[in-house]
């Protein structure tokens, strides 16, 4: 007569933790420095609004500098032969990104 395998907790499906139960946001992020795939989760927020900063490639929570890209009517706006940037100083937030809000990066 054959045994039946005993369950472990080896066996138990493991749920992985939100970013927000592993570590707190980084309070500075930029595009070629922060890998992406943590710019994939993040979000920038105005501190004082709550809303999203988009297009965002450098933002800096503790001094609240954040660089990003001009958009008009969701596209981004060319400057010559570049895109235009916008240079700026608020109070954000940076932020996990949770279900399916979007990322700032």
């Amino acid at each position: 007569m054959k045994s039946k395998p005993v369950a472990t907790s080896q066996d138990a499906p493991v749920e992985a933790a939100s970013p927000a139960e592993e570590e707190a946001p980084p309070t500075y992020a930029k595009i070629g420095v922060t890998p992406m795939d943590v710019c994939a989760r993040l979000r920038v927020v105005d501190a004082e609004t709550g809303d999203l900063i988009a297009k965002v490639i450098e933002a800096d929570a503790e001094t609240g500098r954040v660089v990003r890209y001009a958009v008009e009517s969701g596209n981004l706006v060319r400057e010559g032969d570049r895109m235009k940037l916008i240079e700026e100083e608020r109070k954000i937030r940076i932020e996990w990104r949770t279900g399916k809000q979007k990322d700032s990066f």
